[in-house]
C-alpha cells in the first residue's frame, strides 16, 4: 500500500485541479462572495503543489523519521538502501527526487523574483511620483497631471495615486468610493495574493490550472476591494465610478479601480443579490468555506503521516515474531521464554540509543 501513496497523491492532485478548472471556475458563488472564492482558490492550489512535491518526496525518500530511537532510524536507512539497491526503485526514486528538487527550486525562484521585481517597480515608481507628483487631498494621497481618469494605490508604499482627470470626472461621493476601495487593497495586501498566484503560473505555464486559478484569484481581488468599498459608499455610486475609471491603466506592480474584469464588476455591482438568496449563498458557502479546506489537506496529510512510518529494526521483527510462534505454546516454559526475548531486545534497544 505504502508504494501506491504517491501515485494516489499525484491523481489526487490532478482530481483537485481538474475541480478546479472546470467546476469552481462556472461556479456563481465565489463572485457573490469573492473573499470566500479567493480562500477556495488558495485551498486548491496549495492542495495541487503540496500532493506533487510529497509524491516526489515519497519517491524519493521512502521512509523518514524526524525522531526516532536508534534502532529504528537504522531501520529507516536500511528500508532506503533496500529500494534504491533494486533497478527499477532506483529510477524511481531518482525521478522523484529530481522532480520534486525542480518544482521546489522553480516555485522558490520564481516567487523570491516576483517579491524582488515588484519591489523595485514601486521603488522607481515611487521616486517618479516624488519628481513628478504633488501632494493630494489627504496624507498618502498623491495627484499627477493626466487628463486620463485613473485611480491606484502603490502595495508596500501605502501611497494612493490620482489624476486630475479623476478629479475633475469624479463627484464627491463616486471619489470616496474609489479610494475605500483601494484603502481595501492596502489593508487586505491584495498584492501577495496576486504575485502568489502570478508566480505559480509562471513556474508552471504549461500546468492550465494555475493560470485560471491566477485569472480568478485577480478578478476576485478586485470584487473583494467593491464589497469594502460599497459598505462605505452606496453600491450604484461606486458603479458609476468604475465606468469613468474603465479605461485607465494601471502601471505594473499597482492595484487600480478600473481594468481588471470592470464589465463583469459593474454589472455585479447593479444586479445586488437579494438578502434571503444572499442568506442561502452565504451559508453554502460557510459550510464549503469548513469543508473544502479539510477535504483539500487531508491527503497531504495521509502521506506526511505515512512517509513518517518507518518498518520496524531487525531485532523488533525477530522478537514479534518470536512471541507470535510462542502465542501457540503452553506452560510456564513458553511464557518465560517470551519474556526473556522481550527484556533482552529492550535492554538492548536502550544500551543503543
Amino acid at each position: 500500500m505504502r508504494a501506491m501513496i504517491p501515485y494516489l497523491l499525484v491523481a489526487y492532485a490532478i482530481a483537485v485541479a481538474g475541480s478546479g478548472t472546470w467546476w469552481l471556475r462556472r461556479a456563481s458563488w465565489p463572485v457573490r462572495l469573492p473573499r470566500l472564492g479567493i480562500a477556495v482558490w488558495q485551498a486548491l492550489t496549495f492542495t495541487v503543489v503540496a500532493s506533487a512535491l510529497l509524491a516526489g518526496l515519497i519517491l524519493a525518500v521512502p521512509c523518514l523519521r524526524v525522531w526516532a530511537d536508534w534502532p529504528g532510524l537504522k531501520a529507516c536507512v536500511m528500508s532506503v538502501r533496500a529500494q534504491y539497491a533494486s533497478p527499477g526503485g532506483a529510477l524511481a526514486t531518482t525521478a522523484g527526487g529530481a522532480v520534486t528538487l525542480f518544482a521546489t527550486g522553480r516555485l522558490a525562484w520564481f516567487t523570491v523574483s516576483a517579491l524582488i521585481i515588484a519591489r523595485r517597480r514601486r521603488t522607481r515608481h515611487d521616486e517618479a511620483l516624488a519628481l513628478v507628483g504633488r501632494h493630494g487631498p489627504a496624507p498618502g494621497m498623491t495627484v499627477l497631471d493626466d487628463d486620463r481618469p485613473a485611480v491606484y494605490c502603490l502595495p508596500g508604499r501605502r501611497r494612493i495615486v490620482l489624476t486630475t482627470g479623476a478629479l475633475r470626472r469624479l463627484d464627491s461621493p463616486q471619489l470616496n468610493a474609489v479610494l475605500a476601495h483601494e484603502r481595501a487593497h492596502l489593508t487586505g495586501r491584495h498584492h501577495l495574493v496576486i504575485m502568489f498566484a502570478e508566480a505559480l503560473r509562471c513556474a508552471f505555464p504549461r500546468v492550465r490550472f494555475f493560470g485560471i486559478a491566477a485569472n480568478q484569484i485577480g478578478g476576485l481581488v478586485e470584487m473583494a476591494a467593491d464589497d469594502a468599498a460599497a459598505r462605505r459608499a452606496h453600491r450604484l455610486t461606486l458603479a458609476d465610478a468604475l465606468l469613468t475609471l474603465a479605461s485607465a491603466r494601471v502601471p505594473a506592480g499597482a492595484l487600480g479601480a478600473g481594468g481588471t474584469a470592470g464589465a463583469q464588476r459593474i454589472r455585479r455591482l447593479i444586479d445586488s443579490p437579494q438578502p434571503a438568496r444572499g442568506a442561502r449563498i452565504t451559508a453554502a458557502a460557510a459550510l464549503a468555506l469548513i469543508a473544502a479546506p479539510a477535504v483539500a489537506l487531508s491527503a497531504p496529510a495521509l502521506a506526511v503521516m505515512a512517509i513518517s512510518h518507518c518498518p520496524p529494526s531487525a531485532s523488533h521483527a525477530h522478537v514479534m515474531t518470536t512471541a507470535g510462534q510462542s502465542m501457540h505454546g503452553t506452560g510456564p516454559e513458553t511464557a518465560a521464554h517470551l519474556t526473556i526475548a522481550g527484556a533482552s531486545w529492550t535492554s538492548g534497544a536502550e544500551t543503543a540509543s
